[in-house]
């Protein structure tokens, strides 16, 4: 059983911010200052393990402590990510001029060299330290219940029950954090997902697909919850909900596992009887919410010419039809999620531009104009409504770690909320809770073996809690390029064909995306969003020097790039066409006009590309020609395969599993390899062929935990 949230007086740390030097440690808003240029945003994490250092200074602390103080001794976890975390802190302060901060003992632990000097005021609003303190916090008795508390939090995350305080950028100095409090719905049974709080906050659906088993609709009394009702029990994937206003409805969207046929459906909770309302979007998301007085329902879908992503239909009217709304600004960013304001004047909307821009928007619904709210997001993974109609809740990816936003609609400042793993959450209620899924869980590279008879099971390159993606061999080179935010940011990095001597490549602490090895392994291309742009770059590292040139491509976002035969120029994908950046002539020539999601290109001869979700496998001819060379039926894949000169390997989705298949270019043989997981692999990820080791490089999802959690945080409550 949940319980009530009682009454707590929190223990009160002894600062929030801490000076290393000229440095300025502020733990609320997760940031290192040296007063001359903007501060520097870290991880949850490091800011942890750093302000727990401080706070033992001078003493040694061993592995062990750091672990059970950040980590809740969860030693599986904590192992590697410590040492992550002490890399990221050294690199960033020596960066900063501070190097050798944090030494070593040698199989003993950490400690730090230099004395922290604690202050009680917060870093002011343009994020420049305060006034440097003269006192220094002693590391005595007065301060041993700092060695303690971090056990005595262990023991009530252990319980899931644990009071935190959010890491705020806009309290107040001497202003105590907001206390909150979260309790497990759900525990760890297959994925928990898109939760969905009735209006009147008795009741709670959502999607939940057990292990082995289809995405149903589940239903649970706040009041009773453990004791769960199916209401759905098809074999389709039922996903996002909202309740009707009069709490008797649930309108969800249902799609078909293979052909990604996707309807929107009204469930009447009592009776469970089902009605299809509306189609949708194939293989894509759909995000939808009824207006508060019940009669309109407005979801994402297809994006048309005229730049309409957002439809409504009126629910009561029975002869209604869907009709698109119709765009008047942004209309270049297709809509993904969306919430009807409180009192039905206002729709928050969010608009993905690319995979590296997704914005914040509200839309006036009376003059159908709309304001930009956020400003460098991407994957924005859940947006709600404070009740008072004053703040949204949202949560989006920032390097890596999915974390949750609470945006002053007056003010415009945001604050973080303290949590990793947050994402997909309901709305909020009237007291300030909101239900939400955690999905603890980041991408890892794997291989499969290859040899002309078998291909065994998957081999893990990568066991972390940081995220490895987009993985890319390079014969030659004898390497693999991928990304990782193990520094703290989403960088490329470079490693051997068994993932030892890596190397990071970049240190653009912005957004990157889809590395890419030329041919010769002199060069690789990328794809960046630099801070403060609305728009991606089409980038060229210089592996031997670092060098790194933009390319102007004049077009605003790029995806997937690849490398003509001969490296002389870049292919990449733009608004589902095929582009080519010649690279002397700077020029560039638009290759396909019916569709062009992922290219590659060995010689001369071939130009093999791919126009979407089971629309086959083409080839461009020196003259523009397309020529289909495996239909949609047999060959489903947008992006997970791989060609050489000897054949091809993709991905190919059969009922509720994925087959690994080979086209042998000589013989024209085609045959399955080996069958796979969708819960572990997503034909949205690239393959990479090695060759010379025999392998296939891939990117699978760790097998996540997914579950409901429900959090109550006085950043919610009602509006101070």
């Amino acid at each position: 059983m949940l319980t009530d949230l009682q009454p707590l007086v929190p223990i009160q740390p002894m600062s929030s911010c801490f000076y290393l030097g000229a440095i300025l440690v502020d733990q609320a808003s997760l940031t290192l200052s040296d007063g001359k240029a903007e501060p520097v945003c870290m991880q949850l994490k490091p800011i942890e393990v750093l302000a727990f250092l401080a706070q033992q200074y001078p003493r040694l602390v061993s592995r062990q402590e750091l672990i059970d103080s950040v980590w809740a001794g969860n030693n599986y976890v904590g192992e590697k990510a410590l040492t992550n975390a002490i890399w990221q802190l050294r690199h960033q302060l020596q960066q900063m001029g501070l190097p050798d901060c944090i030494v070593t003992v040698r199989k003993k632990g950490y400690r730090l060299d230099i004395a922290p000097h604690f202050t009680a005021a917060a870093s002011n609003m343009n994020g420049q330290p305060q006034s440097r303190p003269a006192v220094q916090v002693q590391s005595g008795p007065e301060a041993s219940w700092w060695r303690w508390w971090p056990l005595g939090a262990g023991v009530l995350l252990a319980s899931l029950l644990w009071w935190q305080w959010p890491f705020s950028g806009n309290s107040e100095a001497g202003k105590p954090a907001p206390a909150w409090q979260l309790d497990a719905i759900t525990r760890g049974d297959g994925r928990a997902m898109y939760p969905a709080l009735s209006r009147d906050g008795r009741l709670l659906a959502f999607s939940w697909q057990k292990i082995d088993q289809a995405a149903n609709l589940y239903l649970v009394e706040l009041s009773r919850a453990n004791d769960f009702k199916q209401l759905t029990f098809g074999e389709n994937r039922d996903g996002a909900m909202v309740w009707s206003p009069d709490n008797r409805y649930l309108y969800y969207s249902s799609r078909r596992p293979v052909d990604g046929v996707c309807a929107i459906k009204r469930l009447d909770v009592v009776t469970l009887n089902q009605e299809p309302l509306a189609s949708c979007s194939r293989h894509s998301r759909v995000y939808l919410d009824v207006s508060p007085d019940g009669r309109y329902l407005v979801f994402s879908g297809p994006y048309t010419d005229e730049g309409n992503s957002l439809y409504q239909l009126d629910l009561l009217n029975p002869e209604a039809r869907v009709e698109p709304i119709a765009c008047q600004n942004h209309c270049d960013a297709r809509v993904r999620d969306l919430a009807f304001s409180p009192d039905g004047q206002q729709l928050l909307l969010t608009r993905r531009l690319h995979r590296l821009s997704e914005e914040l928007f509200v839309r006036n619904l009376t003059t159908g104009d709309e304001r930009q709210l956020t400003f460098g997001e991407e994957d924005i993974i859940g947006i709600s409504w404070h009740p008072a109609g004053d703040k949204v809740l949202y949560a989006a990816l920032h390097h890596g770690q999915r974390q949750g936003f609470v945006l002053d609609l007056a003010s415009g400042t945001t604050t973080n909320l303290g949590l990793e793993d947050f994402g997909g959450q309901s709305r909020i209620s009237a007291s300030g809770e909101v239900f939400f899924h955690s999905m603890s869980s980041a991408p890892q590279l794997a291989y499969l073996p290859i040899n002309p008879r078998l291909v065994s099971a998957l081999f893990p390159l990568t066991v972390s809690d940081n995220r490895f993606e987009n993985p890319h061999y390079n014969s030659k080179r004898g390497a693999l390029v991928y990304i990782s935010n193990e520094s703290g940011y989403s960088e490329v990095w470079m490693a051997d064909a068994s993932m030892q001597n890596r190397r990071q490549l970049t240190f653009l602490q912005s957004r990157v995306k889809y590395p890419r090895w030329s041919h010769s392994g002199d060069q690789v291309a990328f794809v960046a969003r630099f801070p403060g742009e609305d728009h991606d770059t089409l980038t060229l590292l210089e592996v031997a020097t670092g060098k790194l040139t933009s390319l102007n491509t004049g077009l605003r976002w790029h995806v997937r790039p690849s490398w003509w035969y001969d490296d002389s120029a870049v292919i990449f994908s733009s608004n589902r066409n095929l582009y080519r950046f010649d690279r002397h002539d700077q020029s560039v020539q638009q290759l396909t006009f019916q569709g062009g999601l992922l290219a590659q290109m060995w010689d001369a001869e071939r130009l093999l590309f791919t126009k979407g979700r089971n629309l086959g496998l083409w080839q461009l001819s020196a003259d523009g020609e397309e020529l289909q060379l495996l239909s949609g039926e047999d060959f489903t894949s947008s992006y997970a395969w791989t060609a050489d000169s000897s054949g091809l390997y993709f991905l190919q989705q059969s009922t509720e599993q994925l087959v690994l298949r080979y086209l042998d270019w000589h013989s024209g043989i085609l045959t399955d390899r080996i069958q796979l997981s969708p819960e572990q692999i997503s034909e949205n990820n690239t393959f990479s062929y090695a060759a010379d080791v025999q392998r296939l490089y891939l990117e699978i999802d760790q097998q996540p935990r997914v579950d409901i959690m429900r959090l109550r945080h006085g950043l919610l409550t009602a509006a101070e």
